[in-house]
């Protein structure tokens, strides 16, 4: 049996690596588009795109430009209950929208509170939604 050329092993290294990688980009991709789908997450974004203070300090079109899949702390869903920070950025400004929500008995999601941080104004967090 012949053993392959240094050349042959690099470049079947080298395309198994990108394999690889493309595979993890793209299940990386499936799963946040799976949670921005997610009942919870576009309840969130509609109450933020509704909410006067926030078209007003963010301006419109309102769009989230992404959230860290790996930040356990404050991104998660247990299937009961849900929390996420998520960038967001608008005409006008760029910041965080940090979101509660939980399962109601009815099995409907209820934002329970949404919170707007500024990059303008990183100190201070606009309330947008908070439960009675």
């Amino acid at each position: 049996m012949r053993i392959p050329s240094t050349r042959t092993l690099v470049q079947a290294c080298l395309y198994t690596t990108f394999a690889g990688v493309s595979a993890l980009m793209f299940l990386r991709y499936k799963i946040q588009q799976d949670i921005r789908n997610a009942e919870y997450f576009r309840s969130a974004m509609k109450l933020l795109r509704a909410h006067p203070g926030s078209v007003h300090y963010l301006g419109q079109p309102i769009k989230e430009t992404g959230f860290d899949l790996g930040d356990n702390e404050h991104n998660y869903c247990d299937g009961k209950n849900a929390q996420f920070e998520v960038s967001i950025k608008g005409p006008k400004d760029k910041g965080k929208m940090f979101f509660w929500a939980e399962r109601a008995e009815s099995k409907d999601w209820i934002v329970n509170r949404l919170e707007v941080e500024l990059n303008s104004v990183p100190d201070k967090r606009l309330i947008v939604q908070t439960s009675s």
